[in-house]
């Protein structure tokens, strides 16, 4: 855990020594700030947020492989990997720490977020159980999102392939929801199941089901091991 920990903080770090964490707070918040103003500012406005948190997890997907297209292929293209393998810490223990760096900043920007309900709740009567229960949603989509960049990063050493990556996994994954409307029954229902947008639904409209959260905890997990295995082979090779 101390390795997980240390790579954690490390990673973390680096983003604020640069001006990415910066320009993704800035983005994120910004997007997101336009969208609640608008919202509370249109004529019959009410204290409901289910049409800010689908904005906040969209934003989420396009700033994920940005976040995470560096966490991987950046060691692999300056070699800086093969000096991280030397030492007495596991693959397992590399992908976990830099998940973790990479799910702290999201956080951080998670949390600057509350200035919405916050500033909601002064003019009105914001349903707080819905709140959270849409927060949660935008976390574990957002654990979600980057696992998967995560594993796009493992693949490849180049930054830019691993954003694209990222990019095409995660918006085939937003919109094959789409194909519930065009295909069959069988076909739409399956769709249903994998959707990221059709699983998010229930949290933006303040209902926490068990169904969407094994949902994204599954795609989580199964993201990273997909990661951990294509390091380890990468090892052996």
């Amino acid at each position: 855990m101390r390795n997980v920990l240390t790579i954690a903080g490390k990673e973390l770090r680096s983003y604020f020594v640069s001006p990415m964490a910066y320009v993704i707070l800035a983005f994120y918040l910004g997007i997101c700030g336009l969208v609640f103003a608008l919202s509370v500012s249109a004529p019959q406005a009410e204290a409901d947020m289910a049409g800010m948190f689908h904005t906040m997890v969209f934003i989420a997907l396009i700033i994920t492989p940005v976040i995470t297209m560096g966490l991987l292929s950046q060691e692999q293209a300056t070699g800086s990997m093969e000096l991280l393998m030397t030492n007495p810490v596991r693959d397992a223990e590399v992908v976990m720490g830099k998940y973790l760096g990479a799910m702290g900043l999201f956080v951080i920007v998670l949390i600057g977020t509350l200035e919405f309900p916050i500033m909601m709740s002064r003019y009105g009567e914001p349903d707080w159980n819905a709140i959270l229960a849409g927060y949660i949603g935008v976390l574990l989509a957002g654990m979600a999102f980057m696992a998967i960049g995560l594993l796009a990063s493992s693949i490849t050493a180049s930054q830019i392939a691993a954003a694209v990556i990222g990019y095409v996994i995660l918006l085939f994954l937003w919109l094959i929801g789409w194909l519930a409307y065009a295909a069959g029954e069988q076909v739409g229902n399956v769709a249903q199941h994998v959707s990221i947008l059709e699983n998010f639904q229930d949290f933006a409209m303040g209902i926490i089901d068990s169904r969407p959260i094994i949902f994204f905890l599954s795609l989580t997990f199964f993201a990273l091991f997909v990661a951990v295995r294509t390091i380890e082979n990468r090892r052996t090779i």
